[in-house]
C-alpha cells in the first residue's frame, strides 16, 4: 500500500491512482479506455484523460468545461465517500458499492454526457470494468 497525502477529490490523489493503474496488470488486460472522463464530487470536478493505456492531462475543470468531456461521473458526497470507504475495507468494490451497481440503484444514474451525445454517454458501459479498476485501485491510496 502506497502512502498518500493527497487528499479525494484533488488533482494530486487522481494522479497518484492514474499512476498506479496504468502499472496494474490487471488494467492493462482489460483494454484499450479511450475517452476523457471528469469525475464530480461536490463543487470539484477532476479531468482524467484516459488514452489507450496512459492516464494524463489531470486537471480541475470548471462546470462549465464538463460539457467538453465523454463522460461526468457524478454521485452525491456521501456515495463517493461510501464507495471509497468500501474499496477501503475490501481492496475493491463490493455489492453495491460498484459503479455499476450505484449507477442502478441511485434514482439518478451516475454518468451523463452533458451533450447528450448516447454514444460517448455509453463509454460509461463499455469502459466499466477498466473504470471499476481504476477506482478500486484507490485502495492502495
Amino acid at each position: 500500500m502506497t502512502t498518500s497525502t493527497a487528499t479525494f477529490p484533488s488533482v494530486e490523489w487522481f494522479e497518484q491512482l492514474a499512476a498506479i493503474t496504468v502499472e496494474d496488470e490487471a488494467y492493462r488486460k482489460l483494454g484499450r479506455l479511450n475517452a476523457v472522463i471528469a469525475f464530480k464530487h461536490g463543487d470539484t470536478n477532476i479531468s482524467c484523460n484516459f488514452d489507450v493505456l496512459s492516464i494524463h492531462d489531470i486537471k480541475e475543470i470548471s462546470d462549465e468545461e464538463l460539457r467538453d468531456v465523454d463522460i461526468v461521473i457524478e454521485m452525491p458526497t456521501d456515495i463517493w465517500d461510501g464507495m471509497l470507504a468500501n474499496i477501503r475495507e475490501n481492496n475493491h468494490a463490493i455489492g453495491e458499492w460498484t459503479l455499476n451497481t450505484l449507477d442502478l440503484r441511485l434514482d439518478e444514474e451516475i454518468h451523463k454526457n452533458l451533450m447528450e451525445d448516447g454514444f460517448k454517454a455509453d463509454f460509461f458501459f463499455r469502459y466499466n470494468p477498466s473504470l471499476q479498476v481504476f477506482i478500486d485501485n484507490s485502495a492502495k491510496l
